[in-house]
């Protein structure tokens, strides 16, 4: 009986472990905010800042800020962000675009005092790369080129933070990131104002008077976007169309550029090629000149050398008055007494 007693206590123990081990904890969850392309960027052209607003269902705000040099994301308690939230508690998992975390914030991590595992507040950052501070409710990181470029050709942001005790992770649509950067750095454009017409003699509603968005003189095939004077938004489309164009035959510029020195550094090596080509056979005919110079000095030794023996053996008969056939070729080194034998050929 009390061995039936203790397995059925094992087994109600084991059954109660597995359904709390396979609950979730309320610490585990984290709070999932998707900001997509409907939630606009609001661009303030003046102090040169775009920002991108949202809430969650705790009724906090988060500011996402771009100024060209940094992005910023502010948590307050108000739609206008005046009102920072304050945190004795501010962490930054990662910040990841396209799936892939930055390189930046993985040096951020890497140059952080004390530990790399995560953006903690009050840690340091060198040169103050990434900075957290939570009495302000704001996490920064300066921005690099190579991280700017991911910005604009990304479509996806996160941002994987924990505010106090339950992470946040924000999820951005950044397809639009490139059509804010044109246009919160488009440069004002000539604008060509129509006289008004003279008005009838019935009163009549004012005509709206129309404008012209002209890309800078040096883009002649580029046609000025005609907009409503009046109309800010108007305005900022124009300019953003034209803007765009301007980029994309930047790029194409860049891309003729890029070409024309790919094949002036072809052109090059291929010249450079040549050269050595004409070296090594100048140093193959040299070295070859110098090698039959050799060879025939060598036979001119050897045959210095035959010279030698044979007219030692000839002189031997010479001395006695006689002649052989085989000395007629070393004749020349025999006494004036010794001729020609004309039986010897």
């Amino acid at each position: 009986m009390f061995k039936q007693l203790f397995v059925s206590s094992i087994v109600l123990f084991s059954i109660s472990f597995n359904v709390l081990a396979k609950s979730d904890s309320p610490f585990a969850k984290s709070d999932v905010i998707n900001i997509g392309k409907d939630v606009a960027w609001s661009i303030d052209k003046k102090a040169v800042k775009a920002t991108k607003s949202t809430s969650d269902s705790k009724g906090d705000y988060y500011h996402l800020e771009f100024d060209n040099k940094q992005i910023k994301l502010t948590i307050t308690s108000d739609a206008a962000g005046t009102i920072p939230k304050k945190f004795n508690q501010l962490e930054i998992k990662d910040v990841q675009i396209d799936g892939k975390q930055v390189p930046l914030f993985k040096w951020c991590l890497n140059n952080q005092e004390r530990h790399k595992r995560f953006l903690q507040q009050g840690l340091t950052v060198k040169k103050g790369v990434c900075a957290i501070d939570g009495t302000a409710g704001t996490f920064i990181m300066r921005l690099n080129k190579d991280t700017l470029m991911s910005l604009r050709d990304g479509n996806r942001m996160k941002i994987k933070l924990k505010p106090f005790r339950t992470p946040v992770e924000m999820n951005y649509d950044i397809s639009d990131f490139k059509d804010m950067y044109i246009a919160l750095n488009a440069k004002p454009a000539p604008v060509q104002a129509v006289a008004a017409p003279v008005p009838a003699a019935v009163a009549l509603a004012k005509p709206k008077r129309k404008c012209w968005a002209g890309a800078p003189p040096e883009y002649k095939n580029i046609k000025s976007v005609e907009y409503f004077c009046d109309d800010a938004s108007s305005k900022l489309k124009a300019e953003t169309q034209v803007s765009r164009q301007v980029e994309q035959e930047k790029e194409k510029q860049r891309k003729l550029a890029a070409e024309k020195e790919k094949q002036r550094k072809l052109a090059e090596e291929q010249k450079q090629k040549e050269l050595e080509a004409q070296l090594l056979e100048q140093e193959r005919l040299q070295a070859e000149a110098a090698a039959i110079a050799a060879s025939q000095a060598k036979q001119a030794e050897i045959d210095s050398e035959i010279t030698q023996k044979m007219v030692n053996v000839c002189d031997k008969y010479w001395k006695k008055g006689e002649h052989r056939c085989y000395c007629q070729k070393y004749i020349s080194h025999a006494p004036q007494s010794i001729q020609d034998s004309s039986t010897c050929e």
